[in-house]
């Protein structure tokens, strides 16, 4: 009674978006699965929305990542790439992050490319 009860999610995933002239970032921290990507899907069509040429989705600091969180970037992806931008994920990323895209044979299609 009486007592304020803090979602886990709040504890397990932070994500944002940073726009700096033509790309926007999306640095997210922490674990996505189905029951953060509400928050994740929400921050992935806000840069989508914004008209930026270029979105980065910084992954370097997720520590787990679900097929519902697959599904998302790569949703984000098309709807991107229909507007005209470039979408990648920038790592490197978690050992078991890497292991979704290379079951999946997604991380050709997401992963940034050493320039």
């Amino acid at each position: 009674m009486g007592h304020k009860r803090v979602q886990k999610t709040d504890l397990r995933l932070r994500v944002s978006s940073v726009r700096a002239k033509d790309r926007v970032t999306v640095p997210v921290v922490g674990e996505v699965d189905s029951a953060t990507l509400p928050r994740l899907r929400a921050e992935l069509d806000t840069a989508v929305a914004s008209g930026a040429p270029s979105i980065e989705v910084d992954f370097r600091r997720v520590e787990f990542c679900d097929c519902s969180g697959l599904t998302a970037l790569l949703d984000a992806r098309a709807r991107a790439l229909r507007a005209g931008s470039y979408f990648c994920v920038r790592g490197p990323v978690a050992p078991v992050v890497a292991r979704l895209f290379q079951l999946t044979k997604t991380g050709p299609s997401l992963l940034k490319r050493a320039a």
